[in-house]
Parts: C-alpha cells; sequence; structure tokens
C-alpha cells in the first residue's frame, strides 16, 4: 500500500475517533464546514462550484421525475390496451351467450354468461386500475415539469450569477487597484522628504548668495575689479587717441 493511502485512512480513522471520543467535535466540525462553505459562495470559483452540486441535484430529481412519469405513461397505456381488449371479449361473449339462448343451449349460455361476469370483473378492476394509473401519470408529469423548470432555472442563473460575481470581482480589483494609488506609501514620504530638502537647498543658496554679495570683502572685491576694468579701458583710450585709432 503506498504511503499516501496510508495517511488517508489513518487521518480517516483519526476523525472517526475524534467524533466518537468527543461528540462536540461535530458542532465544531460542522461550524468550520459551514464557514468553509460561506467563504466560497462569496468567490465567482466558490459559487460556479455549489451551482454545480445544486444543479446535478436537480438532475438527478428530473431524471427520477422524467422516469416515474415514463413508467406511469407507460402503465396507463397498457391498461388502456387491455380494456380495449376486455371490451372487445365482454362484446363477442355477449353475442355467442345470446346466440346460445336463441339455440336454445342453456348450459352454454350458462357458461358465457359466468364467462362474461369474470370480464366484467376484470373491466371494472382495470377501470379503478386506469384511474390511478391517470392520477400517477398526472401527478408524475406535474413533478417531471416542475423538476425541469428548476433544473432550466438553475442552469440559466449559475450562468447569470457566476458572470456578473466575475465581472463584479475584477471591478472590486480594479477599484482596489486605484485606492492602492492614492494610498500614501512609505516610498511616496521618502520622495516628499526629497522634494522639501531640494527646495531647502534651493532657497539655502539663494541666501547664501544674497549674504557672499552683501559682505565687505565682497563688495571691496567687486569695486578692486571695476577700477582695475576701468584703469585698463582707459590705458586702452589714451593709446587709440595717441595713434589715430
Amino acid at each position: 500500500m503506498e504511503l499516501g493511502n496510508i495517511i488517508i485512512i489513518v487521518a480517516i480513522v483519526l476523525v472517526v475517533l475524534i467524533f466518537a471520543l468527543f461528540p462536540e467535535a461535530r458542532s465544531l466540525f460542522k461550524g468550520f464546514t459551514r464557514l468553509f462553505i460561506k467563504d466560497m459562495a462569496t468567490t465567482p470559483e466558490g459559487a460556479e462550484a455549489i451551482y454545480g452540486e445544486k444543479i446535478e441535484q436537480a438532475q438527478d430529481a428530473y431524471n427520477k421525475a422524467d422516469n416515474a412519469y415514463k413508467v406511469a405513461a407507460g402503465k396507463l397505456s397498457n391498461a388502456q390496451k387491455d380494456m380495449k381488449n376486455l371490451k372487445t371479449r365482454i362484446e363477442k361473449v355477449e353475442a355467442e351467450c345470446e346466440s346460445l339462448v336463441k339455440a336454445n343451449k342453456f348450459d352454454l349460455a350458462r357458461l358465457k354468461a359466468e364467462e362474461r361476469e369474470e370480464v366484467a370483473a376484470d373491466i371494472r378492476r382495470y377501470s379503478e386500475l386506469i384511474k390511478a394509473y391517470e392520477d400517477a401519470a398526472n401527478t408524475a408529469k406535474e413533478a417531471q415539469e416542475m423538476c425541469e423548470k428548476n433544473l432550466r432555472k438553475l442552469k440559466r442563473e449559475s450562468k447569470e450569477v457566476v458572470e456578473n460575481m466575475k465581472v463584479k470581482k475584477q471591478l472590486q480589483e480594479v477599484y482596489d487597484d486605484m485606492d492602492e494609488l492614492k494610498n500614501v506609501t512609505a516610498t511616496d514620504k521618502l520622495l516628499d522628504s526629497v522634494r522639501d530638502k531640494n527646495r531647502d537647498l534651493d532657497a539655502i543658496v539663494e541666501g547664501s548668495k544674497v549674504v557672499h554679495n552683501n559682505k565687505m570683502s565682497t563688495k571691496l572685491a567687486k569695486a578692486e575689479a571695476e577700477a582695475k576694468k576701468t584703469s585698463s579701458n582707459d590705458y586702452l583710450d589714451g593709446l587709440m587717441k595717441k595713434y589715430n585709432k
């Protein structure tokens, strides 16, 4: 025996022992089962499986009702055929009995009369039988039609509900994704910090520039550079005048 089969057998035995030793475990197991089924019912796959199981049950019920209707209808048809034969037979027996009476053959006529009573009894019995078969056939036909209607309804409903749940699940996933995009993540917070720091650095650089430009040493350096530039321009202008350039 394979190890997998042994494990399954041991598990089944353990479950049976638990149920036998601890009756309250049955209620707990039923509770877990109900929770599992309830959870299954919230998904398209679970709903499809549950509908599939129910459709199988409805199909079995329809098959039984249809078979019962066929049996009842068959018995009714056979009984009606037998009744027709009995009526034909009693007409024949009555005609024979009448002919024997006309021929003064009373002993034979009496036998035919007794035969007629037997056939008449069969006719009465078959009349009751036919009535019972008619009732049974009508009841079975109603059950068959009801089961067929329920089966079609379940199949149609299964398709509509499962498809609707699939669409809604997809829409839910889309909306969940959109909500996640709106949610502020740790990376978003870090990115905001980087942006804030960048703006702070811009302000610091601008401030440092202003401070630098306002320093005395900076102003003196600028003045000296301007003086040198002016001196150089004056020297160059003098040379150009000297040589008429």
